[in-house]
């Protein structure tokens, strides 16, 4: 793919080339904005990891994304301690290549008039009359050089450690690692079926194994507490009989509680979106769906100024997602038979209705079907120790990825 690298002064500057942002960028060049996106990599060449994600992306993306689309589906077993709950949905959960999704959305924000600059590492941002000089390194013949682009408004796009929002005086977040590697599927386990184990001794979130094909899938957890992820994910692996075929690792923040998205800067804006925001559903470290109605919210806010409808939403969902994760993590394994005797037809029903990305509305009507669901939760929180996603977390940076292995 080739990307066009000149162009005149951007309005606004996207650091960073990940989803969120080049949706962002995608969403302000349409309307009209110069829009300059800028990547350190040499290429646009993003590392390939298997996303899950719910419906809700097609609602906010509309096409754009169809073509990383490589599986759907259409059903979760759930198993704890022995025990299976199936939960089918009303609607499909999409399976994305990640790499292939970026790529589409550079494509767009392309064709709407963003500019890609490959090769610039972002250094600061100053504050200067009329708005902010965003400073570069980039390499050329002669070694390495530098450049300023000066613009209104900067978004920091560059991933859960973002130098961006350190430079604009956010504060840092905690991350976890998480690790899952490609396996052949098990003859047992059909191709629109995803498997979730909840195994609390060894992490507070759980195991998944997800289907991207008919003969393949990633089976992968999220570490926590200091726990040893790689280990852990190979002991899972041989007690089921899978063989890994390639590795793949991130770093993700975690989301413990709302800061605001925009902080002023002199003259000028600085915004940020996706991991950068810590724009993340804390209950399974999803964040695509959420990072992409953070962009949303964010490109509102340029566009319109003021507040955004789409950030307060956002907010609400995610302070309920927190609210959940304070109870789940806690829970040991005599709380998880608990949770699966709970859930009913009819509880089941409401979760085969609506998706991890309406926590509003399966929380109310959880509530009003199965209400002993919400007193074990809120027992949960009352009866067990002081919750601290920052304690239970890390700074977590390249010795994590150095666990992806291909």
């Amino acid at each position: 793919m080739t990307f066009n690298q000149q162009g005149t002064t951007p309005d606004v500057a996207v650091v960073g080339s990940s989803a969120a942002g080049l949706f962002a960028a995608y969403l302000l060049a349409s309307r009209g904005q110069a829009v300059g996106v800028y990547e350190q990599a040499e290429e646009l060449n993003p590392r390939a990891r298997t996303l899950i994600v719910t419906h809700r992306v097609r609602e906010l993306l509309g096409s754009l994304g169809e073509s990383a689309v490589v599986n759907q589906i259409r059903r979760f077993e759930l198993f704890a301690d022995g025990r299976v709950v199936t939960i089918s949905l009303d609607q499909p959960d999409l399976i994305l290549e990640r790499a292939k999704l970026i790529g589409v959305l550079a494509a767009h924000a392309q064709r709407a008039g963003a500019q890609l600059h490959l090769g610039r590492r972002f250094l600061g941002i100053e504050a200067e009359r009329g708005g902010l000089a965003l400073r570069l390194g980039r390499n050329n013949g002669n070694g390495r050089g530098a450049e300023e682009v000066h613009v209104r408004t900067v978004i920091g796009a560059d991933g859960a450690t973002s130098k961006v929002a350190q430079a604009g005086g956010w504060p840092p977040r905690a991350t976890v690692p998480l690790l899952q590697t490609s396996v052949m599927l098990p003859s047992d386990l059909p191709p629109d079926t995803a498997r979730i184990w909840f195994v609390p001794e060894h992490t507070p979130y759980f195991y998944w194994l997800i289907p991207e094909s008919s003969e393949r899938g990633v089976l992968g957890v999220i570490g926590a507490n200091g726990q040893p992820v790689r280990r852990h994910l190979e002991q899972f692996l041989e007690q089921r009989r899978l063989e890994p075929l390639g590795y793949q690792a991130a770093v993700t923040p975690l989301y413990s509680g709302w800061e605001p998205v925009r902080r002023r800067l002199g003259e000028g804006d600085v915004y940020l979106v996706g991991d950068a925001a810590g724009h993340v559903k804390v209950t399974t470290l999803g964040g695509v769906v959420s990072g992409f109605r953070g962009a949303l919210g964010v490109a509102e806010a340029i566009l319109h100024g003021g507040e955004s409808r789409e950030l307060k939403a956002l907010r609400r969902e995610l302070s309920l997602h927190l609210l959940v994760r304070k109870a789940l993590h806690c829970f040991q394994r005599e709380d998880y038979i608990q949770v699966f005797d709970f859930l009913n037809g009819t509880a089941r029903r409401v979760l085969s209705l609506y998706s991890r990305d309406e926590a509003g509305q399966i929380l109310w009507r959880l509530g009003l079907k199965q209400p002993r669901l919400l007193l074990l939760a809120l027992r949960s929180i009352l009866t067990s120790r002081p919750f601290s996603l920052t304690l239970s977390g890390r700074k977590a940076g390249p010795a994590v990825l150095s666990d992806k292995r291909d």
